[in-house]
């Protein structure tokens, strides 16, 4: 049983064959919150063809993913999760930490993401919005209509820092 209190200091690695079905299972604990049932489709095809990384605390507990964009200087986080329980222990943190050292060995200068903006009023996307501040990212545009569902769509971008050594 994995303690739920304190920060977790997971592992951090690239995903192999066998994380899929743990993400998955990750992926579906976050339906209908976060992802949609597209999402969970979208969520099984990228882990295998986006780069990919997992945590892990004995067990996968989160996983992320990116691309870069046709502009290499900059990569887009496509997907992250993590396991309800774990929520704002750190974990994500950890993934995304990891993520900006991959980015920084490549040179690449910035780390886009999209969420759904604070003109949609749903709780759970509030706190993904404070997460993605309290690390640093920035808010760039609104896009409107932007999501198939029609919401809006917000774009937050964060400078790489190539000074990063550690998986801290």
């Amino acid at each position: 049983m994995i303690p739920n209190t304190s920060t977790l200091r997971p592992v951090v690695r690239r995903i192999l064959t066998e994380d899929y079905a743990p993400v998955a299972e990750i992926a579906r604990s976050l339906h209908p919150q976060w992802f949609t049932e597209s999402a969970l489709l979208d969520i099984a095809r990228d882990i295998r063809t986006q780069d990919a990384y997992v945590a892990l605390e004995r067990k996968v507990i989160g996983f992320a993913t990116f691309v870069l964009t046709d502009n290499s200087n900059m990569a887009e986080l496509t997907w992250i999760g993590v396991s309800p329980e774990l929520h704002r222990r750190g974990v994500g943190r950890a993934l995304l930490t990891a993520i900006e050292k991959a980015l920084a060995q490549r040179e690449v200068q910035a780390l886009q993401v999209s969420t759904v903006p604070p003109t949609v009023e749903y709780e759970p996307y509030a706190r993904t919005r404070e997460f993605y501040h309290a690390i640093g990212f920035s808010d760039v545009q609104i896009d409107e209509n932007w999501f198939p569902s029609g919401d809006d769509r917000l774009l937050l971008s964060k400078r790489i820092d190539r000074g990063i050594t550690s998986l801290r």
